[in-house]
């Protein structure tokens, strides 16, 4: 059987890097003659795209690996990503597991899979992150019908937050060089696409490590020159990477959306030490109420960890009250999970899991209200539309450039256009409602 009449699926966990990185892949795949299809469906090769953040992560993807057995007994099964790289040993244990690949030389994968298919003994590909190791360049995620495409220009990690395996599954900081990345750009605009999403493991440092050094701010000015993309959105940027000079040219650019996703990971500054956060509650104030007057209207969402070790009752109560009055307009909330090698791991003081989950369940009730006071507050104005998809017999869904979801009536498939809508309500279902205004289509 020749890979011409192959089949490969693929199933994705974690982050936006990750979606990126998968998608990617797709595309080279289809270059070398695979027939992508849906991970539900029967295929002759799966790809799971594994997380480790959280045990929840590890566990999803063993079942994934289970799953795509069952679909096909027969299948070569590929596990790839921070699962396999911050634990090669555990993930190539998984029974029916065909090819383990870390998060380096994912650019060899259609031929080591065409190898393996071949009949050669080819099991772990996990190559260790060298201090030198290049960025990786994959090429730029441009599938057919979608309206958005992604860009990873920056890969790794300097941090060292006690709770988090991310710096071993990613290695250290790498950037894509800033011509190469402008040129990205150029070839996902002439693809049609109107929004980009950039993304990285730790985005606010991007050209750190490059000679010359460059910085994010200089980066954006260049890529808002680029005809065609009408929308670039920032992916995650931790508290203090924001410069003044990152803060101007987002304020400067409508361009660069109007959402920023900030994590905080508590709102307690006892628990911020113990979790070697470099910033404090204070900080983070300042830093949003510097924002928001830089950026009238801007979203700003955040990750949470609920249960960290030693968290009591009182520290998670001033979490609470410090998330609700930074007002973020969504939630991304954790239970913590201890992880091998990490120092969290080791503290004592470990909350109870069932703390954990009563904890979260407060939290992502705060996280709804919050998200539905920001939604609320947008009835009757005018927000500019990205249309992604129908969702009904003459409605459509898009997102704004405030990271909202908008449904509206629009005569025929407005896919990938962009225009004014008047909001009219606000829905219980985490969506506005509006009427579009037809002379601003782009």
């Amino acid at each position: 059987m020749t890979s011409l009449s192959l089949k490969a699926a693929f199933h994705t966990l974690g982050c936006k890097v990750n979606y990126f990185e998968t998608e990617s892949l797709k595309g080279m795949m289809r270059r070398e003659g695979f027939e992508v299809v849906p991970f539900h469906e029967t295929a002759d090769v799966y790809v799971i795209n594994t997380c480790t953040v959280t045990h929840l992560a590890d566990r999803k993807s063993r079942q994934a690996i289970r799953r795509a057995r069952r679909q096909n007994p027969g299948a070569l099964v590929a596990v790839i990503g921070c699962y396999v790289q911050a634990s090669p040993a555990e993930a190539a244990s998984i029974p029916g597991v065909d090819l383990l690949l870390g998060t380096r030389g994912r650019l060899s994968l259609p031929q080591l899979l065409k190898r393996k298919i071949a009949g050669e003994m080819l099991d772990v590909q996990v190559q260790p992150h060298g201090r030198e190791a290049p960025f990786e360049e994959l090429p730029p995620m441009l599938e057919q019908g979608r309206t958005r495409a992604f860009l990873k220009i920056q890969e790794g990690c300097s941090r060292s937050c006690s709770y988090c395996i991310v710096p071993a599954a990613r290695g250290p900081l790498r950037s894509l060089a800033p011509g190469r990345a402008v040129e990205q750009l150029r070839e996902i605009s002439r693809a049609g696409f109107k929004e980009v999403v950039l993304t990285g493991v730790q985005l606010g440092l991007y050209g750190v490590d490059l000679q010359p050094q460059v910085d994010l701010a200089s980066y954006l000015r260049q890529a808002v020159e680029v005809e065609g993309i009408e929308r670039l959105r920032l992916s995650s940027i931790e508290p203090g990477e924001f410069s003044d000079s990152l803060v101007e040219v987002i304020a400067e650019h409508e361009k660069i959306c109007r959402h920023l996703h900030i994590p905080l990971q508590s709102g307690d500054d006892e628990i911020l030490w113990q979790m070697r956060r470099p910033y404090d509650s204070s900080f983070f104030r300042d830093l949003l109420k510097r924002l928001r007057e830089m950026v009238p209207d801007l979203a700003v969402s955040s990750d949470i960890i609920v249960g960290f070790p030693g968290e009591t009752e009182d520290h998670f109560q001033r979490s609470l009250e410090f998330v609700r009055e930074c007002a973020f307009s969504r939630l991304h909330i954790f239970k913590f999970s201890p992880r091998r090698g990490t120092a969290a791991q080791k503290m004592s003081l470990q909350v109870p899991p069932q703390v954990k989950e009563e904890r979260r369940r407060r939290m992502a009730a705060l996280g709804e209200e919050l998200s539905r006071c920001y939604r609320e507050s947008f009835s009757g104005s005018i927000l500019s539309v990205l249309f992604e998809k129908k969702v009904g017999d003459g409605i459509m869904e898009g997102l704004t450039s405030n990271y909202l979801r908008v449904r509206a009536p629009v005569p025929g498939d407005w896919r990938g256009r962009i225009s004014d809508v008047i909001i009219v309500k606000s829905t219980d279902n985490g969506y506005l409602e509006g009427t579009v205004c037809t002379s601003s289509v782009v």
